[in-house]
């Protein structure tokens, strides 16, 4: 299983652009799973961000809520769960911005600051148009060029094993 991340603030087309990624993987011939991490407990399943996750055609979510005290993805998701995921090929995670795995900074409209983006980030990913900020030394997309992202997905996504 390969794993690839999709983080930024609240609002900022997290959950939009997973839906796309899950949708473009399937339609390749690939099998996905998807983990949401929230600080807010779950909710009602139509409507929420795991429910949107399945609609797009992932085989599985895992919701991981507040009540999940570690940070470390292999503690805060359970060997049980950890043996169900690796029968796919892609594991998408919504969140989990701190954890070590290449993942997309999302910012939807709002503005850039270098301190916020986390570790690990493979491209910023942005509502409006392109805009140069100097200093960056990532890449920029508008969240609908899902075709290039979806392949830094497959080139930089690592294999489960490898995360630490």
């Amino acid at each position: 299983m390969r794993v690839f991340g999709v983080s930024g603030y609240s609002g900022t087309g997290k959950t939009t652009l997973v839906e796309a990624i899950i949708r473009s993987l399937i339609k390749s011939g690939h099998s996905v799973a998807t983990v949401k991490s929230s600080k807010h407990e779950a909710g009602p399943n139509q409507g929420t961000d795991t429910w949107r996750h399945m609609q797009a055609g992932a085989s599985m979510t895992i919701f991981l809520g507040p009540k999940a005290e570690s940070g470390k993805f292999t503690d805060r998701i359970g060997s049980d769960e950890l043996v169900r995921l690796s029968n796919y090929e892609f594991l998408i995670v919504e969140g989990m911005k701190s954890a070590n795995i290449p993942k997309f900074w999302c910012v939807g409209d709002t503005e850039l600051k270098h301190d916020d983006i986390p570790v690990n980030t493979q491209a910023i990913v942005s509502w409006s148009d392109k805009a140069a900020i100097p200093g960056l030394d990532l890449p920029i997309f508008i969240a609908d060029e899902i075709d290039e992202l979806v392949k830094i997905v497959k080139i930089r996504s690592l294999d489960i094993s490898e995360i630490q």
